[in-house]
């Protein structure tokens, strides 16, 4: 693998002074020596480059401790910084960080590349798909249309041949041979898939059975002034609600108002 350009490199030396001043509150050219192995010079023209960027009154010059410390009022040159960057330099630094590991789901990569050169081909393809209501996996003949995450787990969606309709499938219960990828209907000579052409808006706010104190946290929680609006395709509104956690009885937010339009083919992707 080659060596970052020296463009390339100079503008990540510049992102990391905008995160460490935005996290920190401080920086000084010491923390570029360690973190890059420059050297002094290199770091003292960096910092004064960055230092030149920003509008007047964001940073103060700490005479004693020798650093610039960023005033009440900054804001970073490069927007608000990545926060796994910070959380990877903070376990480094030794604070006490802890993030709840996640399920994750087998994802097949190379199953992912073939079914998009499919959808952008406007291939047909025959997979055994496992649902969970068969004992074995089923033959399928489908036409994939676009890809899904739901925040957990990606689904294809796809024109479903046996079913005559537009399923979802889970990329982890698809299994498609080697050899199956073959020349088959064109997506223009598809059925409009309504459901993906419409949208649908639900507006939320705190739910009905929580005290006037709850809420106020509820609102705090999800910046709500009053209520919150959230469109998605009709095709997803399933995962959303359940993602969100809206169908649960005992859910913070409760959907006070859903409008839907009607569908639209130019919605289509």
């Amino acid at each position: 693998m080659s060596s970052p350009t020296p463009r390339y490199a100079y503008e990540a030396r510049q992102r990391f002074l905008d995160g460490l001043l935005f996290w920190e509150g401080r920086v000084n050219r010491r923390d570029l020596i360690d973190t890059f192995r420059v050297s002094q010079p290199q770091a003292a023209l960096d910092l004064k480059a960055y230092l030149a960027a920003l509008p007047p009154g964001q940073v103060t010059y700490d005479t004693r401790q020798r650093r610039y410390e960023a005033s009440a009022s900054f804001e970073p040159v490069f927007g608000p910084p990545s926060i796994d960057s910070w959380l990877e330099r903070s376990r480094q630094a030794g604070l006490a960080v802890e993030v709840l590991p996640t399920l994750d789901r087998p994802f097949d990569v190379g199953l992912m590349a073939r079914l998009y050169r499919a959808i952008r081909d406007r291939k047909t393809v025959n997979v055994a798909y496992q649902t969970m209501r068969r004992a074995t996996a089923e033959d399928r003949s489908i036409t994939p249309t676009a890809f899904v995450s739901d925040g957990q787990r990606w689904h294809v969606r796809a024109y479903c041949h046996l079913r005559a309709d537009f399923r979802d499938f889970v990329l982890s219960r698809i299994a498609l041979p080697a050899d199956q990828l073959e020349a088959g209907a064109d997506a223009a000579e598809l059925p409009l898939d309504a459901e993906w052409c419409s949208w649908v808006t639900l507006k939320l706010a705190p739910a009905p059975h929580l005290e006037e104190n709850q809420k106020r946290a509820v609102c705090w929680d999800y910046g709500i002034d009053g209520e919150l609006s959230v469109t998605v395709r009709r095709a997803l509104e399933f995962y959303a609600v359940r993602r969100w956690g809206l169908d649960r009885p005992e859910s913070r937010l409760g959907i006070i108002e859903r409008t839907e339009s009607a569908p639209n083919p130019e919605g289509a992707l």
